[in-house]
């Protein structure tokens, strides 16, 4: 909180009317639809067989369309509406996907575990809405999202690869998929401090698109990185002035 502190009011009454205001998220997609169709990756298509049927796939729409829900969801969790959490339970299922085309072949064993959490944050936050400080819970959620990450990538990378292992690939997804584990486990409680957390995470998932190609995520990720610093700074002065 002393960083907050030292921050003069008037300043920080700017930072939080931008956080929880409605300018920020136009930003955000406009950031994201400018910079993929600039880099044409709405024109990105791959071939995918179902039974006897071959035909190339649109995941360039598809990918932009799902970073623009799952913006729209995060910004909504930033601004404590617990629409956010529901948008993305159902946001993940998409993500999933997506990440299993791009190559991430452990996607429909992780996924779900977010689903839930996501899910969770958003009965948790229908009955009680209290900002947290750092405790006990906050590491043990960490400690286990990053176990259960390490283990479901190993045995998705391990049985289902036909192949060697990419270990290069296997770290730069069991990681930053670790760290969301644990981040959508401490969001019920409304740890102002989980905004670091995602930090790590934005940059860890900037490395692993830049890796899978996914451009529109990138660019996504970029601005997350953006929205978590003032999402830790106004959540951080809500807690010291909650009742």
């Amino acid at each position: 909180m002393e960083l907050i502190s030292k921050i003069p009011n008037p300043v920080l009454l700017k930072i939080k009317a931008v956080t929880n205001g409605k300018y920020l998220d136009i930003v955000g997609l406009i950031i994201v639809l400018l910079g993929s169709f600039y880099l044409e990756y709405h024109k990105t298509k791959i071939p995918i067989t179902l039974g006897k049927t071959s035909y190339n796939f649109p995941l360039g729409i598809f990918s932009i369309l799902n970073v623009g829900f799952s913006m729209v969801g995060t910004r909504l969790v930033t601004k404590k509406n617990n629409l956010g959490n529901f948008i993305h339970t159902f946001n993940t299922f998409l993500s999933g996907a997506i990440d299993h085309l791009l190559g991430n072949l452990a996607a429909f064993l992780t996924y779900p575990v977010s689903v839930i959490g996501n899910y969770l944050a958003y009965k948790v936050w229908k009955k009680k809405m209290v900002l947290n400080s750092i405790d006990a819970i906050f590491y043990r959620n960490l400690i286990l999202g990053m176990l259960l990450s390490f283990l479901l990538n190993f045995i998705g990378f391990y049985y289902l690869s036909t192949g060697e292992i990419k270990w290069s690939l296997y770290f730069a997804i069991a990681i930053p998929a670790g760290i969301t584990f644990g981040g959508t486990f401490n969001t019920p409680r409304m740890y102002p401090d989980n905004w670091l957390m995602w930090q790590i995470y934005n940059l860890s998932k900037v490395i692993q698109c830049v890796m899978l190609l996914n451009i529109a995520n990138i660019f996504k990720y970029v601005f997350y990185f953006i929205n978590a610093i003032l999402g830790y700074i106004t959540w951080k002065d809500d807690k010291a002035k909650q009742l």
